[in-house]
């Protein structure tokens, strides 16, 4: 998709542009605010009021995408929960000046990231357009990250500075509401709202950052994020929601339930108490951990893959979303940083049809990024991006933990990494899209926690708008078993940006790039699933032969408690029974005290190919029904040819190749 410019005619652009930073000038010592109409182009105020963002924490989403492009280290959010009446977003960025600020309000839905304009105005790398004036990689390039609030509220106020002014800007919006036939004629453009600033004198010259204040945010945003009609259905005082759709049962975790019956937002008004999952006490980052581990602890404790719509509220899911979609440190470690003390099996994907995935032997310390040269996820130029909500830090929630189960056939985690920087060269620059270069992991483990990270997710310079793909880009071939067992990650560092829709949040399948790195992944699918079997076989061999242990062992005690209850008065221990393959062998056995068989007078135990229910070998059955048969006598007096006869017998009830 080209990035929308919604701009107006630029004689006229450029005129207002002007004026209005003579206005911000002026008001520096007027204090009398500068006054400015907001444009936007139709094909994008369209889109937008169409409501593009469907949930609260999209919007918020491009708020911290705006924040890491002007170099931010630091993101505070503070959502006013329980009643979210009113929402912060604070930043310790760069800051905009008058010139960026004016730019911005002439060109909403526009942007100057990426352009040369960018590199004027100070919003992008001089070098290069594509990065930060800090070297990050830009997120955004749609540029209607601060219009995305107009689905949050229509009143908001914006309170910047720059490093070294002795003034920030105080800006205050008021956006209108969309209707039909409000377009200028020959104009394609809207008169969205307007904008008064008011330069403020700053005290502290070396402060920097933007505060972004969503006022009086919308009674429809409230209720979302109160989870309002999903608490009226479990209450059963809603006549619209149907219970069964919404769940019958409250969310395990929740922010509480502010009285329905009342008009007022007061904290100390709760219908239904706050159930957090940490304390007040608990700092940021041990919040966020324990949100995960309260996710992680309902693994075979109350269902064997937890299902986060059931378990979080509206407004717990909303700091999850965040956690996804910003490009944040990750809860654990990065899984380029994994080592060998990670007790993870790594292999390295190849490119192309027939390729193999390889394992890599790594050296002790040696993380996967060192050893296959990866850059993903390296140290931000910046020096890192923290992003915080209501006091809890996010982090991306990816353990590399591992759930043992009784019949998996590989007994530890699989992380499996890629690279792909196609040559595009040869395919004409009209329909290429422009070059493409990523780099991926594939993680397999024996349950992925919680279920809504199974799939893959795609990040455009460490950023994703869109939610996991649990299709894998529709792999058409069948493997949900082993599907529901990894998570991946696809990080893109060139291109792939121009497959996003306008949401940010879904991909135009038709684009190239989109087709490229689909047909990559299902390649990749193949090599791990060849992979994964041939460690699978020869594991579940090994498991197999312990299986056979386990149950023999269980199966003879049977037989020793049921000797022991018949013959305890006897104070005579249970023979040992052996099957032996010789009648010679059988004779000295039997000689020794144990009860002997010979195996070809046992034709049903000679060959045990047969497929049963059980992985015991029928000569361990036949070993407990012989114990057991002789401690109630039955054997007493009966003839070695009769002893085999009846165990054939008592075999071929079992086993339908014995009954011939």
């Amino acid at each position: 998709m080209n990035e929308a410019t919604s701009q107006v005619p630029n004689n006229r652009t450029h005129e207002q542009e002007e004026k209005f930073a003579n206005d911000i000038e002026k008001a520096k010592a007027t204090r009398e605010p500068a006054k400015a109409k907001l444009y936007t182009d139709d094909r994008v105020l369209a889109r937008i009021t169409d409501g593009i963002y469907r949930q609260p924490a999209s919007a918020l989403r491009e708020l911290i995408s705006n924040a890491f492009d002007a170099d931010a280290t630091e993101v505070y959010i503070d959502t006013d929960a329980p009643r979210f009446s009113q929402i912060r977003v604070r930043d310790n960025g760069r800051g905009m000046n008058a010139a960026v600020l004016t730019r911005l309000i002439h060109h909403i839905g526009g942007s100057s990231k990426r352009t040369t304009v960018g590199s004027e105005i100070g919003t992008t790398n001089p070098e290069d357009p594509s990065l930060s004036p800090g070297g990050r990689r830009l997120i955004g390039k749609i540029g209607i990250g601060l219009f995305s609030v107009s689905q949050l509220t229509s009143h908001f106020q914006v309170i910047t500075k720059v490093k070294g002014d002795d003034y920030r800007l105080v800006a205050d919006v008021t956006l209108r509401t969309y209707s039909e036939g409000e377009i200028e004629p020959g104009d394609g453009t809207f008169e969205t709202g307007s904008v008064e600033v008011v330069p403020m004198k700053a005290e502290d010259a070396d402060s920097h950052g933007t505060e972004i204040i969503l006022l009086d945010v919308r009674r429809r945003v409230r209720n979302l994020l109160q989870s309002r009609d999903r608490w009226t259905a479990i209450l059963g005082e809603s006549d619209e929601s149907d219970p069964k759709e919404i769940g019958e049962t409250p969310p395990i975790w929740h922010a509480g339930l502010l009285d329905l019956h009342t008009d007022s937002d007061a904290v100390d008004m709760f219908q239904i108490d706050p159930i957090l999952p940490w304390k007040v006490e608990d700092a940021p980052r041990v919040r966020f951990q324990k949100l995960f581990d309260a996710i992680a602890n309902e693994v075979d404790a109350t269902v064997s893959r937890p299902d986060l719509a059931k378990s979080l509220d509206a407004y717990l899911a909303t700091l999850w979303s965040l956690s996804l979609s910003a490009p944040v440190e990750y809860l654990t470690k990065h899984p380029f940083d994994i080592t060998n003390a990670d007790n993870v099996y790594v292999y390295e994907l190849i490119n192309g049809k027939r390729g193999q995935a390889k394992l890599v032997e790594l050296a002790e310390g040696q993380t996967v990024r060192e050893a296959l040269g990866l850059q993903a996820g390296s140290e931000d130029p910046m020096g890192g991006f923290n992003v915080f909500v209501d006091e809890v830090q996010l982090l991306r929630p990816m353990s590399l933990q591992y759930w043992p189960t009784r019949k998996q056939a590989v007994d530890r985690p699989m992380l499996f990494v890629g690279r792909y920087n196609p040559d595009l060269s040869a395919v004409p620059s009209e329909i290429r899209g422009g070059d493409l270069a990523f780099e991926s992991y594939f993680f397999w483990n024996s349950k992925i926690v919680p279920k809504e990270i199974v799939g893959v997710l795609v990040r455009i310079n460490g950023a994703s708008g869109a939610l996991y793909d649990d299709t894998f880009m529709k792999y058409q071939v069948s493997e949900q078993t082993r599907l529901r067992q990894i998570t991946s990650e696809i990080f893109v560092s060139q291109g792939m940006d121009a497959a996003l829709n306008i949401d940010r949040e879904s991909f135009n399948f038709a684009h190239p790039h989109y087709q490229i790195v689909s047909n990559w992944v299902h390649r990749s699918l193949r090599q791990i699933t060849n992979t994964h079997k041939a460690i699978g076989d020869s594991s579940r061999a090994q498991i197999r032969a312990m299986e056979r242990d386990a149950a023999t062992s269980r199966l003879d005690s049977f037989a020793l408690k049921t000797w022991s209850d018949v013959r305890k008065d006897d104070g005579e221990s249970a023979p040992e029974v052996v099957i032996m393959g010789s009648k010679e062998e059988a004779e000295a056995r039997r000689a020794s005290g144990s009860l002997a068989f010979e195996r070809a007078k046992i034709p049903a135990v000679s060959h045990s190919g047969t497929s049963k229910p059980t992985t015991l070998e029928r000569s361990e059955i036949l070993k407990a029904m012989a114990k057991i048969l002789e401690a109630y006598g039955v054997f007493e007096g009966m003839s070695f040819a009769r002893q085999h006869s009846l165990l054939n017998a008592l075999l071929a009830v079992y086993f339908e190749d014995a009954q011939g």
